[in-house]
């Protein structure tokens, strides 16, 4: 099957996904992976394209995605002066092993064992979206405190292919930042957390797909091109508006709809082990 066979059945659905987690990401610093995950691994299912490990695929072509849109992201927000670069250089080498740790988790879990963890977590980050963040500090706690922060955003980022904003943006606030520069900082971390997720991904992944074309480990990269080619435009917009927009309300209808879709690929993964 030719690239262009394996692409035109989903590029409608694939540029939607690109167009909506360019946007929240911008706007919200959640990432886009909370968005492009649950898809990516719905439209492999459905298509019949993906047969072998569809989540693990989804996940990894995830991270590859946060890869280049965490870099406009970054870029759109540092013009704005919304980059703290003193809290991203102290969380970053935890952040960065966290990643390669929770990264190497993946390759011992199955296919609905790693569909429930990304759902039960869904289910946890829409929570949190629905809750006043209540700071508890005026910055960052001691190396130590920021080794277990760091480790844990790392790992669970990696884990469930997102870039960590829905982690590191509640962290930042709740340490004293206020939530536009926590968004900001928080896309400049979600490059040091997809790096090496994604590189990861492709070496954990290695010979585990072989009905798949195209791609490389856990990464495939027609999936790849389109959404990261759509998100890094509509991303500019996000970042734009997200001085503008009521982010409390849009928080609280994003928090519920997380909660719906994490409560369903929980299921349907429990449900199959």
């Amino acid at each position: 099957m030719g690239i262009f066979d394996q692409i035109l059945p989903l590029l409608v659905p694939l540029i939607f996904t690109g167009m909506l987690s360019g946007f929240l990401a911008g706007l919200l610093g959640v990432g886009g992976g909370i968005v492009i995950v649950p898809i990516l691994a719905f439209l492999f299912e459905t298509s019949g394209i993906i047969t072998t490990m569809p989540m693990h695929i989804a996940v990894g072509s995830s991270l590859a995605i946060i890869v280049p849109t965490s870099v406009i992201s970054a870029r759109a927000h540092y013009r704005l002066g919304n980059v703290d670069r003193t809290v991203v250089a102290r969380l970053a080498p935890f952040l960065f092993l966290g990643a390669l740790a929770g990264a190497g988790l993946v390759y011992g879990l199955d296919n609905s064992a790693l569909k429930t963890i990304f759902g039960v977590l869904t289910v946890l980050i829409g929570l949190s979206f629905l809750v006043r963040v209540i700071v508890l500090r005026d910055g960052l706690p001691a190396i130590g405190g920021r080794a277990i922060l760091g480790s844990a955003i790392g790992i669970i980022s990696a884990l469930v292919g997102i870039g960590g904003g829905s982690l590191t943006v509640p962290t930042l606030v709740s340490c004293g930042w206020d939530m536009r520069r926590a968004v900001g900082s928080s896309a400049l971390m979600g490059l040091v957390i997809s790096i090496p997720a994604m590189i990861s991904f492709m070496i954990v992944g290695y010979g585990a797909a072989p009905d798949l074309s195209f791609a490389t480990g856990f990464v495939w990269w027609p999936a790849v091109l389109v959404i990261a080619g759509v998100a890094m435009i509509t991303i500019k917009f996000g970042a734009h508006f997200s001085s503008k927009i009521d982010q409390a309300l849009l928080r609280r209808i994003f928090g519920v709809f997380l909660i719906i879709v994490g409560a369903r690929l929980a299921y349907s993964g429990l449900a199959v082990i």
